[in-house]
């Protein structure tokens, strides 16, 4: 690879697009901007507490103002961007990601596993049942989220059984191809 590369990574959450990223970044000696940091700054609050101390939509929108952002810097001066698949909900963030290809650009998906997911999410650990069925309503979000993900990538990476360094291995392999295959 070389230039000034924009590569977003989107994926579910705990699919790995933060570390991956870094991992990446490092690799290639790109910034790596993270969605999710960003829009904690912009509202004001922790990357853990954002979606708790702030409404939904809010962040939402806080959120496609900064993935946009985010997406033009990265094209317009390179850089591996760390998107996760909230963003995905936008449909000006879809259809940015979807140009990107055609500006020297690519969109990778990471995916793993549910059961790595629920596990990177903290949701494997024993629950009330007062909770009520918190693993289908996840697995319900992921598929929603993988479904949009797959429109938007080129490329898909399992990070269930790799490192985030592995990933970033054989991200750099597969956009040194022609034709990157699908390993989902």
């Amino acid at each position: 690879m070389s230039g000034a590369t924009a590569i977003a990574l989107i994926g579910p959450p705990g699919a790995g697009c933060t570390t991956v990223a870094r991992a990446l970044a490092g690799l290639l000696g790109a910034p790596c901007l993270d969605l999710g940091a960003q829009t904690a700054a912009r509202l004001g609050t922790e990357e853990e507490l954002a979606l708790v101390a702030t409404p939904e939509a809010e962040y939402r929108r806080v959120e496609e103002s900064v993935a946009l952002g985010l997406i033009e810097a990265a094209r317009a001066s390179g850089g591996i961007l760390a998107l996760g698949s909230g963003c995905l909900g936008s449909e000006r963030v879809r259809a940015a990601l979807a140009a990107l290809p055609g500006h020297g650009g690519a969109v990778v998906g990471l995916t793993a596993s549910v059961r790595r997911l629920a596990t990177r999410n903290g949701l494997d650990a024993p629950r009330s049942v007062a909770l009520g069925t918190i693993h289908h309503e996840f697995t319900q979000m992921l598929r929603e989220r993988e479904a949009r993900c797959r429109r938007v990538t080129g490329v898909v990476i399992d990070t269930s059984e790799r490192e985030p360094a592995d990933c970033a291995d054989q991200i750099v392999a597969l956009l040194d191809t022609p034709a990157p295959p699908s390993l989902a």
